[in-house]
């Protein structure tokens, strides 16, 4: 859905997004994206549901570039390099028609010899209303990010979406609207068309890719979706996930 949806996602996936649509199910989420390459991306979350109002949410997200050739200052090859990137995400939600929810983030990176390690937290609130729903997010919070004698800031980003059901179980329409720093502002949209229960039929766009399209089949407490972004030079994006909630 063009990446848009804080306001519509709800089950333990939200724990990447926005920890107060943690959601009242018990479930697990993996998600892999093929990138650019042997690039690759690996996401996997559960959530709890504690009580009737309270969720606790674990999430894990993993990034793997595949082989990378190490050079020296002289441009001298030195053989493959271990490198990648991780995050591992712990959140808490309550639940009700005004939901909200905060996270704790550990990010770790590796480059060759280098190791760097920073925290982080988000937070989020959402509003049911009787035509849908309104989300704010605030994540990356925290200190900034240090590897080897550098540091960067961590990518903070807030964000505003709403989730409009037009026809409940037939039509959905999500907009988000985010600020990052480094990236400035970043608008995304999508619809999901359900022509019969259980599959769904998905189109987004964002500021940077003019379309996306996806597939999702839902059957009891299992779930499946596939999303394509064309990405130009980068690649295209293929990405798979699957749910399964009681």
């Amino acid at each position: 859905m063009g990446q848009g949806g804080f306001a519509r996602i709800d089950g333990p996936q939200a724990i990447f997004t926005n920890p107060a649509q943690l959601g009242e199910k018990t479930g697990i989420f993996a998600s892999y994206q093929d990138l650019l390459l042997d690039t690759r991306s690996q996401a996997a979350s559960a959530g709890f549901s504690l009580n009737d109002d309270y969720s606790l949410g674990l999430g894990v997200h993993i990034f793997d570039p595949g082989d990378v050739d190490g050079y020296s200052a002289d441009n001298v090859e030195l053989g493959k390099i271990k490198s990648g990137d991780y995050l591992l995400r712990l959140g808490l939600a309550r639940r009700g028609r005004l939901s909200y929810g905060v996270s704790f983030s550990f990010y770790g990176q590796r480059l060759d010899n280098y190791v760097g390690r920073g925290i982080g937290m988000g937070m989020g609130i959402s509003r049911d209303f009787s035509l849908g729903r309104l989300a704010l997010t605030a994540d990356n919070i925290g200190p900034d990010f240090k590897i080897g004698g550098s540091s960067s800031p961590l990518p903070l980003r807030y964000s505003i979406s709403a989730w409009l059901p037009l026809k409940a179980n037939y039509l959905d329409i999500v907009i988000d609207l985010s600020y990052q720093r480094s990236l400035g502002i970043r608008a995304s949209a999508g619809l999901e068309y359900s022509p019969i229960s259980g599959f769904f039929i998905r189109a987004g766009t964002n500021s940077e890719i003019p379309i996306t399209v996806g597939l999702g089949l839902t059957r009891g407490m299992i779930g499946f979706d596939y999303s394509y972004f064309p990405s130009g030079i980068f690649g295209d994006r293929h990405i798979f996930s699957f749910l399964l909630s009681k």
